[in-house]
């Protein structure tokens, strides 16, 4: 009899559209590529970082390449405590850790939390990538409700009056997918709201830093900091191959991660973490995110001009104040997952809005997510032509 290769819970999630995109990019580096929610590469600061593990060497040699403290290596979690801090969470000592990336975290908090059947709350449409790693768990995801403004209160209220759920996954600010950032009102009311259910809130945050314009809120966490976990992650402003992320929570949630992480990888990497020390303490590092703030800022601002000149009428989009991504919503007669073949065909990628919702999909197939990170400038107006090119015929 051959082996099971798979548990229940891996069973249960599939490779989906993303992937295949994906795969299907890797083959054609000609399509201008509006799918790929990464950094663009030639913001990624190779120089500085060969001089930020120089220091590293010189400051610390041989130690940094040993076995290090699974909370995370002191230096690091004293500058992630001022960046935590400057966003208005309250960060003792015993609820910061060093993760191993933004995903990372999430997958050790949900190892920590969900059980089978346990009931995780999400937004519509929300990063599909965390709802595969909550149905992994075997947890059931129900999507709650969303406006301009993030989730609603009133269909927060309803879900958790129904269901004993687990957590509230969120995305509050410059929300992948739609670029969304959830005002300080809104977040102060969602906050009463969980705190009232005794649940628990997971603020993914890791987009904070791109902000172009606008005035940045608290953080969600920092309106209930005793019900939530808050997430951040280096990953987009230095580099993503760092793999550090910083994590606030509960002390005793705290503890049963640190005592699962020991058995999943022990530590994130003692050097990665030095360099990110000596990223967040460095004036070249302050220098490198206005850097990459203002280059996205520019992509931002010829993408919304380009699709105002090619995209056909009937189609919408929000306009974020940060982040890698913005929304597209065309007439109801348009279908996006239909139109990426044409679109790849032409030249041009993006990602069906029905990759990010937990519920039917049947509902939200005029959607889609442009990433503009990633894609060079001179790439935007061109691809953006064709993207109209293609809805113009499909809508």
């Amino acid at each position: 009899m051959a082996p099971r290769l798979r548990s229940r819970g891996a069973a249960a999630v599939r490779s989906g559209p993303i992937d295949d995109i994906f795969a299907a990019l890797a083959r054609r580096p000609e399509v201008v590529s509006f799918a790929v929610g990464a950094p663009d590469p030639t913001l990624l600061p190779a120089e500085l970082v060969a001089t930020l593990s120089q220091n590293v060497i010189d400051r610390y040699g041989s130690a940094v390449l040993q076995y290090g403290m699974t909370r995370g290596f002191a230096p690091l979690l004293d500058e992630a405590r001022n960046l935590v801090r400057s966003r208005d969470i309250r960060c003792p000592h015993d609820r910061l850790h060093i993760s191993t990336g933004g995903s990372g975290a999430l997958h050790n908090v949900c190892l920590a939390l969900l059980d089978p059947l346990d009931v995780v709350l999400v937004e519509t449409p929300t990063y599909g990538p965390a709802v595969k790693e909550f149905r992994s768990h075997g947890a059931t995801v129900v999507a709650v409700p969303c406006d301009e403004f993030g989730i609603l209160p009133e269909a927060l209220e309803q879900a958790l009056s129904r269901y004993d759920a687990t957590f509230v996954y969120l995305l509050p600010t410059f929300q992948n997918p739609t670029g969304r950032t959830m005002p300080a009102w809104r977040r102060e009311r969602i906050a009463e709201i969980v705190v009232r259910h005794g649940t628990l809130i997971v603020e993914d945050d890791v987009y904070t830093d791109l902000r172009y314009r606008g005035v940045a809120p608290p953080a969600l966490s920092s309106f209930a900091p005793d019900n939530s976990v808050y997430i951040t992650s280096l990953s987009k402003t230095l580099a993503p191959a760092i793999r550090v992320g910083i994590t606030v929570m509960p002390a005793d949630l705290l503890e049963t991660v640190l005592a699962l992480k020991q058995g999943i990888d022990m530590q994130t990497s003692t050097y990665c973490q030095a360099i990110a020390a000596e990223f967040l303490a460095s004036p070249a590092g302050s220098t490198h995110l206005a850097h990459v703030v203002g280059a996205y800022s520019a992509k931002l601002d010829a993408l919304t001009a380009a699709l105002g000149r090619h995209l056909p009428a009937g189609f919408r989009w929000t306009e974020p104040e940060g982040g890698m991504f913005l929304w597209v919503e065309g007439p109801a007669g348009f279908d996006a997952d239909a139109a990426l073949t044409e679109a790849l065909r032409h030249g041009v990628a993006f990602l069906p809005g029905s990759a990010f919702y937990a519920d039917d999909v049947a509902g939200h197939r005029n959607t889609m997510r442009l990433s503009f990170a990633n894609v060079p400038r001179d790439d935007i107006e061109r691809g953006i032509a064709l993207l109209g090119a293609v809805c113009g015929g499909a809508a």
